[in-house]
C-alpha cells in the first residue's frame, strides 16, 4: 500500500512544479522591467511612450492579460521599439529595479509609491516619468483591452507632442504594416 503513495506523491509534486513554471513564465515574451533609468533614455531617444503592466504571479487577471493581450503584442513584433516600449513589473518579485535616478528599489515598494500596487495596472509614461495617458486599472472586457491600449497610446503620442498615431485595433495595425511592407514607419496614420 505504501508503494502506491510514492507515485501519487510524485504526480502531485510534478503537477505543482509544472504549474509554478507556467505561472513564472506567464509573461516570458513580455520583458520584465529591470532599469527605469535606461528605459527612460530609450524612450527619449526613440520618441516612444513607455507602457508598464504591474502584475503578480498570483493575479489570475494578470495571467489572462498576459496570455490574451500582452504576449501576443510582444510576439507580433509590431509594438516593441516601434510604437511603444513595453515592460512587465512583477510586484511580487524580490529582485529590485533601478529607478529613474539610478537607485535600487523593490518593485513592490515602487508600485506602492506610485499607486500602482493593485494588479493589474497599466501605466503610460514618457521618458521624464510623467504619465501621458490614463492608467488602466483592473480588467472589464478582455476582448476590448488591446483597443483600449491603442487608444491610450494615441493619447500618449499627443501628450508627448509626437506626430504619431496607430490604428484602433491590433488587427488594423497588422494589416497596415503588411500593406506598407515595413514594420512601423515613424509617423503612423
Amino acid at each position: 500500500m505504501q508503494l502506491g503513495i510514492i507515485p501519487s506523491l510524485f504526480l502531485v509534486l510534478s503537477l505543482t512544479l509544472i504549474t509554478s513554471l507556467t505561472f513564472a513564465n506567464s509573461h516570458a515574451s513580455f520583458k520584465e522591467l529591470t532599469n527605469l533609468q535606461t528605459l527612460a533614455e530609450e524612450s527619449k531617444q526613440q520618441e516612444l511612450p513607455i507602457m508598464l503592466m504591474f502584475g503578480a504571479e498570483w493575479c489570475e487577471y494578470c495571467e489572462l492579460l498576459n496570455e490574451y493581450v500582452f504576449n501576443p503584442m510582444a510576439l507580433s513584433g509590431l509594438y516593441e521599439e516601434h510604437v511603444v516600449l513595453m515592460r512587465h513589473v512583477g510586484i511580487d518579485e524580490p529582485k529590485p529595479l533601478i529607478d529613474w535616478y539610478g537607485n535600487p528599489i523593490t518593485k513592490e515598494k515602487w508600485a506602492y509609491q506610485i499607486n500602482a500596487d493593485l494588479t493589474p495596472t497599466v501605466l503610460f509614461l514618457d521618458g521624464f516619468a510623467r504619465e501621458v495617458a490614463p492608467r488602466i486599472v483592473g480588467i472589464s472586457e478582455i476582448t476590448l483591452y488591446a483597443s483600449l491600449i491603442h487608444q491610450n497610446l494615441n493619447i500618449a503620442y499627443r501628450n508627448m507632442g509626437l506626430k504619431k498615431q496607430i490604428p484602433a485595433t491590433p488587427e488594423q495595425l497588422e494589416i497596415q504594416s503588411q500593406q506598407t511592407d515595413t514594420l512601423i514607419p515613424n509617423t503612423i496614420k
